[in-house]
């Protein structure tokens, strides 16, 4: 029996949001700002140098593995797209980086929650869309944020973990997540799924109930700025590997899996030049070639979304 037209149009899945629609979700609930980024609008650049673990190379088989020691730049940032947030806010904070040597440039973005907020692209546009702010109060509509759990409950998982602590007393002292799992394949070794786990060697640390009351908004840089100069900065880069039943797919979903492979560590050496990065845009797809994107559909949207982001604080629509 052949569908009407509308019978066959309500069997079809709806279609994913465009690149575009993406970053109109997230100017939409931040405002747009010139010439920042649509996401982790407040950030500023720092310098340092990744050293590969003894047997990185036979996990990641790649050139860049093999090196004594590689460049990194470096962006720290707050989440959100307002520029102007608290850097006490309860929101992530993000630690990205570009690795280069070995002829291979590796870009890593992380976040300081180990669950993403979205599923899919369409729950990242609803998820957004619900925190738009109500012209007469100026805060998001607590019944748009419930509507929206109810047709998403991916999107419960990471404010409540936001929720349960303060913010980070420092850049240095937070774990960072990939959330999205990627494919490792080493020498001789059957290739894996690990998702990235970055462990502050100074130890996890969150704000004391008088430090929230005190500190200025403004307070992460010239923090990290005088670490520097004291103990310095530096972490560990780890492959977390999966647990059995652990989501391949869902980066809302959190990994039980305890096995880490040691990838190497990240030393910060200086804050860099104010605005030395913002015409950078790492990208989750610049990859050593012993390292392949997995299927995650947030994973697999991010690129052309982070053009369409580029492109609007360059000058364009």
């Amino acid at each position: 029996m052949t569908l009407s037209l509308a019978a066959h149009a309500q069997a079809q899945p709806p279609a994913e949001p465009s690149p575009a629609a993406l970053v109109d979700a997230l100017n939409n609930a931040f405002g747009k700002h010139a010439g920042k980024r649509a996401s982790h609008a407040k950030g500023f650049c720092a310098t340092g140098v990744f050293t590969p673990a003894p047997g990185a190379a036979g996990f990641a088989g790649s050139p860049l593995f093999r090196q004594s020691s590689v460049a990194a730049q470096v962006r720290f940032s707050v989440g959100g797209g307002n520029p102007g947030v608290s850097d006490k806010s309860r929101s992530v904070r993000g630690l990205t980086m570009r690795l280069s040597g070995g002829g291979e440039v590796y870009d890593l973005l992380l976040l300081s929650e180990p669950v993403f907020f979205a599923a899919t692209p369409a729950s990242f546009v609803s998820f957004l869309e619900a925190r738009v702010p109500d012209p007469a109060t100026r805060k998001p509509d607590p019944q748009k944020i419930a509507v929206h759990n109810a047709a998403y409950p991916d999107g419960t998982r990471q404010p409540a973990l936001l929720a349960a602590h303060a913010a980070p007393q420092s850049y240095a002292t937070t774990a960072y997540f990939s959330n999205n799992a990627f494919v490792f394949g080493g020498e001789g070794q059957a290739r894996q799924h690990a998702r990235i786990v970055v462990e502050p060697q100074a130890g996890t640390h969150y704000l004391s109930a008088d430090q929230e009351q005190s500190l200025p908004d403004q307070f992460l840089q010239a923090e990290l700025r005088e670490r520097l100069g004291k103990d310095g900065v530096a972490y560990t880069i780890y492959a977390q590997l999966p647990a059995a039943g652990d989501s391949l797919l869902d980066p809302s979903q959190p990994w039980q899996g305890s096995a880490k492979v040691a990838l190497g560590t990240l030393a910060v050496q200086a804050l860099d030049d104010a605005g030395a990065c913002d015409g950078v845009v790492f990208m989750p797809g610049n990859l050593p070639a012993s390292i392949a994107m997995s299927d995650d559909p947030i994973l697999r949207s991010r690129a052309a979304a982070y053009a369409v982001s580029l492109a609007r604080r360059s000058g364009g629509k």
